[in-house]
């Protein structure tokens, strides 16, 4: 027990650096980006990564999460997978090379051509680093992927600015797509000590199948409801709403996607090795999602509240239309922060095949709120989505939860206080901002919401002595003993 608790705790500390880092660099590197370029050139891209995104879920057909939750993993299993990937990788730059003109024929933009054949060829990259990527999260060891992934996105970052900056437009933003792809195959071969075989299995491949097509079948299900709406504002509104939603999308994305991220990441391998201990599961579940929740709500909510100052302050003017977005986007944030957890019960506990089942209920109600929305326009969609989302909440929870013991309301009340808290905070800070001087510029107002906020969060959760408040702090203490303990024995 003590060595799984170490590993975790210390997955979940290096996973927080290479989470933190690599959020840092891309939020500087992204107001840079949206400084030099314009909504329109963020809506090309866009377009094409809906058709990219969906192909690259087939790029390991959802055999790299087999490989985590498969306890014997054998040399077989790993370089069969390894050239399957490599396989369909060059298949699928293949086809993104000769179907590019139906893109830009989808879209009316000729220009999506060589764009779409270019950002093909991540496929092929991506393929040949994937196992390598996978044996490190099985592992547990996200030190090694935190160094990756902070110096591919620095390192192709400031490749994206500069061309942007020189005049390069959109394909700053391909090349630095491009780049990213690429430094990350290389430092994994470099950094990892396995190499693949001269061998392919099928009888190996078959026996990761099981698992991973009900996964492949989930995330399909997955990717087109996340990904319908930016295909319908792309094609009925254009590149220029679609840039003010995806941008609008992305900033929520940033906190819930890199907090959540980082445990989730540490949660699936974690509670795959406790998977026949269904009360230690749900003990260690509730608690980092505590965790996340502490984090995640106050800034969702905080976001909401200073999302007028935050927009015009940080990225100018000519993004103003996010502001209406971004309100909508952070109450999204606010459960998907910690429903993107649920899949770890589903996957820890080998039932993807549940969470297929479930999808497949849940999703036509997300993809009904987007289509009935657009016909009021970008922000229709937003509020669609996110009355969509709230209804399928609780079937999605329910199902997760009887896997190993707890019900939505469990969840709902060990999160209240949080959320109370976050709420509270939310709702002073945009008293202070309607209070505050009319003739402050933007980023002066930013600069005095967000300390306060975070001031008076802190003073909430210590006051009110919440539990998950209590729970950190006595493992930052913890943790704190044994670093000063190590440091002193050396």
């Amino acid at each position: 027990m003590s060595e799984f608790r170490e590993k975790t705790i210390s997955g979940i500390s290096w996973s927080v650096v290479g989470q933190v880092g690599n959020q840092v660099v891309t939020f500087v590197l992204g107001v840079i980006l949206a400084r030099l370029l314009s909504p329109r050139e963020f809506g090309l891209v866009g377009m094409v990564m809906i058709f990219t995104g969906f192909a690259g879920l087939f790029s390991d057909l959802g055999l790299g999460a087999a490989l985590v939750q498969k306890q014997d993993v054998e040399e077989r299993h790993l370089s069969s997978v390894f050239w399957l990937n490599v396989g369909v990788g060059g298949l699928l730059a293949a086809g993104f090379a000769a179907g590019a003109p139906l893109v830009a024929e989808f879209y009316d933009e000729p220009l999506l051509t060589p764009i779409t054949m270019v950002l093909g060829a991540n496929f092929l990259i991506g393929g040949v680093s994937s196992v390598h990527q996978t044996l490190f999260r099985k592992k547990i060891d996200f030190k090694s992927l935190a160094v990756v992934e902070i110096t591919t996105v620095l390192g192709s970052g400031i490749l994206g600015a500069l061309m942007a900056y020189t005049g390069f437009g959109v394909w700053s933003l391909v090349a630095k797509g491009l780049l990213n792809s690429a430094l990350t195959a290389v430092f994994l071969w470099v950094m990892s000590p396995w190499t693949p075989k001269l061998m392919f299995d099928w009888d190996a491949t078959k026996e990761l199948m099981g698992f991973s097509l009900n996964l492949l079948g989930e995330k399909t299900i997955n990717y087109w409801v996340r990904r319908v709406d930016d295909l319908l504002i792309g094609k009925a509104l254009g590149s220029d709403a679609l840039g003010l939603y995806t941008k609008s999308y992305g900033i929520m994305l940033l906190p819930t996607r890199k907090i959540s991220g980082v445990i989730s990441r540490v949660m699936f391998p974690s509670l795959s090795t406790i998977q026949e201990n269904e009360e230690r599961v749900r003990l260690v579940f509730f608690r980092m999602t505590r965790t996340i929740a502490l984090l995640t709500f106050p800034m969702m909510l905080g976001l909401m509240a200073v999302s007028g100052s935050f927009v015009i302050g940080v990225f100018g003017d000519q993004w103003a239309g996010m502001i209406p977005l971004l309100r909508v986007f952070c109450v999204i944030g606010l459960m998907q922060s910690i429903g993107t957890l649920k899949g770890n019960l589903f996957l820890s506990q080998g039932r993807s095949d549940l969470m297929f089942r479930v999808g497949l209920f849940v999703k036509p109600i997300l993809i009904a709120g987007i289509v009935i929305g657009l016909q009021w326009g970008v922000m229709g969609v937003a509020y669609g989505y996110s009355i969509a989302v709230f209804l399928g909440t609780y079937p999605e929870w329910r199902y997760a939860g009887q896997l190993v013991g707890f019900t939505y309301s469990d969840l709902a009340y060990d999160l209240s206080g949080i959320f109370t808290c976050a709420a509270v905070m939310g709702g002073l800070v945009y008293t202070l901002g309607l209070a505050l001087p009319t003739e402050w510029p933007h980023w002066l107002q930013l600069l005095t919401q967000v300390p306060t906020g975070m001031v008076l969060y802190w003073a909430l959760v210590h006051t009110f002595d919440v539990q998950a408040y209590r729970q950190t702090l006595g493992l930052l203490a913890e943790q704190w003993r044994k670093r000063m303990q190590t440091t002193a024995s050396q």
